[in-house]
Formats: C-alpha cells, sequence, structure tokens
C-alpha cells in the first residue's frame, strides 16, 4: 500500500517542482530585463518623452510580473509573460528593421546592440520557459500560434508587404 501510494504521489511532487523551478527562472530573468528597460529609461526619455514612457512601462510591467509568476504558476498568468513578451520583441524587431512607428525617429531604424541583443534574447527565454507552465494541450495551441504568426510576418516581409 504505502509503495503505490509513494509511486501516486511521485510524479505529481516532481511534476510540482518542476513548475517551481519554471516559475523561478521566469521570474529571475523577468526582473533582469525589466531593470535594463528601467536602465534605459532615461536615455530613451531623452530622445522623446514616450519612448521614454514605453521603457518604464515595460520595465515596471516585467517587474511586477515576477512575483505574480512566483505566486500564481497559473495558466493564464504563463499566457499573460507570453503576449507581453511576445509584444515586446515585435516592437524591438519592428525598431530595428522598420524604425519605431512613432516619434522624431519614425521609421529609421536603429541599431542593434549586445545589450539590446541580449535583453531579447532573455525575452525569448521566457516566453520559452512560460510554455512549459501551459497544459498540453494549450501549450500545443499557443507554440503553433507563435510558429504560424512568425511565418505569416516572414512570408509579408519576404513578399515586400512590411518594410
Amino acid at each position: 500500500m504505502e509503495i503505490a501510494l509513494r509511486a501516486a504521489v511521485a510524479p505529481a511532487a516532481a511534476a510540482s517542482a518542476a513548475r517551481r523551478r519554471a516559475a523561478l527562472t521566469a521570474a529571475v530573468l523577468s526582473l533582469a530585463v525589466a531593470w535594463v528597460h528601467i536602465a534605459y529609461t532615461a536615455s530613451h526619455l531623452q530622445a522623446w518623452w514616450a519612448y521614454g514612457a514605453f521603457f518604464l512601462a515595460v520595465g515596471a510591467g516585467q517587474a511586477l510580473f515576477a512575483p505574480l509568476v512566483l505566486r500564481h504558476p497559473r495558466p493564464r498568468v504563463a499566457l499573460a509573460g507570453i503576449a507581453g513578451n511576445v509584444a515586446v520583441v515585435g516592437m524591438y524587431v519592428l525598431s530595428r528593421t522598420a524604425g519605431p512607428p512613432l516619434g522624431p525617429h519614425a521609421r529609421v531604424p536603429e541599431a542593434a546592440g549586445a545589450i539590446d541583443l541580449g535583453t531579447t534574447a532573455a525575452e525569448i527565454a521566457i516566453v520559452g520557459v512560460l510554455l512549459t507552465l501551459l497544459g498540453g494541450r494549450t501549450r500545443l495551441w499557443v507554440a503553433d500560434g507563435l510558429v504560424a504568426g512568425a511565418l505569416l510576418l516572414w512570408t509579408l516581409r519576404l513578399s515586400g508587404t512590411l518594410p
């Protein structure tokens, strides 16, 4: 009886530990990228107030996400984190390829730097880690949606529809 009980509890305990590790990893990465965005808020404020406001909002959102995902590592929290980080990565790619859509530097592509690329890589890693917090079917739908969206964007870019 005791062996059967241990066999039933062990996979659940392992899954719970894996969820805690994934949430901790997502939280640490989220705090790191939040720090970068907040650190660069002042320089972006000098360029235009809305650039600085964007960096401050992104940094605050990523900083607040860390304790949220630690406290509630649930699928809806993971989905919110995925959506937010994909949006930030999308804005980064847009600003480096076609330029920011608004402001004094609208449609003037910015140069990519090492810190930018590292931050973006961390945000992509956050998305990957958060995918592990989703259930099997939801994880497949979200992963398929991300791949389909990326393929659509590449197709539009290569066809000349997107700059």
